[in-house]
């Protein structure tokens, strides 16, 4: 087993790199006079950095003999180029039994176990009999495991192993806070199920057996993880003996209405409060998580981070922030 020695959060400019790290992107760009150079995005449980061989030849070869989700070793120097680059002398394919697969994963910097435990904590608070009959006919032992390193995207928000337990636990709180403060006027065992599910569709939109957590062929052709999660959870409410057909109709609606706007991605907009609840809990979710992964990859000298396009803003990044993650980074 080869041993991984250097980490992507640990990189600063000037640093000689001799490591293992996953692939996480690949493309050719041209310079101005014309020469191929390869742009490769590398990664590991830390984050991923952009890397650039302008070895016009290696370039074309690595092009065509890469793929998403391999593992190479490189060598190279860190350089700053808006964002850390790494620019590569050599890079090799290793195969992958040879190294730690979870070392290559963007992972959460949470406690999974203790995320779950909370996650359970939550899901016991539903008592509603055909609702809690739901949630233990999913959440058995081997889905709790699945479910609970799974990524919430390729990309955006929480995008790393453990990241789907994450999110649906924050949401689950933000829906709790909303109960709290609207009181009786608000279907709690109704909200806190719909947040559980919410998201469920995610284990099969994206490739959770992979590095980058691409979209699956499923994803691409059935709708998302909107439909994908409605259609599991429709099976499920079927085992449920006596499910009522009402609640039936309003969890669903929750699952397919949570992203809140058509264009957005959702079946329809939210019609009941539990679902504009929950469209809100899980935008709140996703931004905050959006802001703080931008904050946390940036690596400049300046007060600002870099602009980002789905954000469409940069961010200011407080002093107090900025020098603790210097001492992060330094650690």
């Amino acid at each position: 087993m080869f041993l991984k020695n250097q980490w992507v959060n640990a990189l600063r400019s000037g640093d000689n790199v001799s490591s293992y790290f996953g692939v996480f992107d690949l493309n050719i760009g041209t310079t101005k006079t014309g020469a191929k150079f390869l742009k490769i995005r590398l990664g590991d449980r830390t984050g991923t950095v952009e890397g650039r061989v302008w070895d016009s030849a290696l370039a074309e070869d690595l092009y065509q003999t890469l793929a998403l989700g391999d593992i190479v070793i490189v060598q190279g120097t860190v350089t700053e180029f808006n964002g850390l680059q790494v620019n590569l002398d050599t890079c090799i394919k290793v195969e992958k039994e040879h190294v730690e697969l979870n070392d290559f994963r963007p992972c959460t910097e949470k406690d999974i176990s203790v995320m779950l435990d909370d996650f359970i904590e939550l899901l016991a608070t539903v008592t509603t009999p055909p609702l809690k009959g739901l949630l233990e006919t999913i959440f058995d032992s081997d889905f709790l495991t699945e479910f609970s390193t799974a990524a919430a995207a390729k990309t955006i928000h929480h995008a790393y192993g453990g990241g789907l337990l994450e999110h649906t636990l924050e949401v689950m709180h933000y829906c709790c806070q909303v109960c709290e403060i609207q009181g009786e006027g608000i279907n709690r065992d109704l909200l806190l199920t719909g947040a559980a599910l919410h998201d469920i569709g995610k284990l099969w939109e994206y490739d959770q057996e992979g590095l980058s957590f691409n979209r699956t062929e499923e994803g691409k052709l059935l709708g998302g993880h909107v439909i994908l999660g409605y259609d599991f959870v429709q099976k499920k409410i079927d085992l449920v003996n006596g499910f009522p057909k009402k609640l039936a109709l309003h969890l669903s609606h929750l699952i397919l209405s949570h992203h809140g706007q058509k264009e957005w991605g959702a079946v329809e907009e939210p019609h009941t409060l539990e679902a504009v609840a929950l469209h809100y809990a899980d935008l709140l979710s996703a931004r905050v998580n959006q802001v703080s992964q931008l904050i946390k990859s940036h690596s400049g000298s300046e007060q600002w981070t870099n602009y980002d396009r789905n954000l469409g803003r940069s961010i200011y990044v407080p002093e107090v922030i900025k020098k603790g993650l210097k001492r992060e980074k330094s650690s």
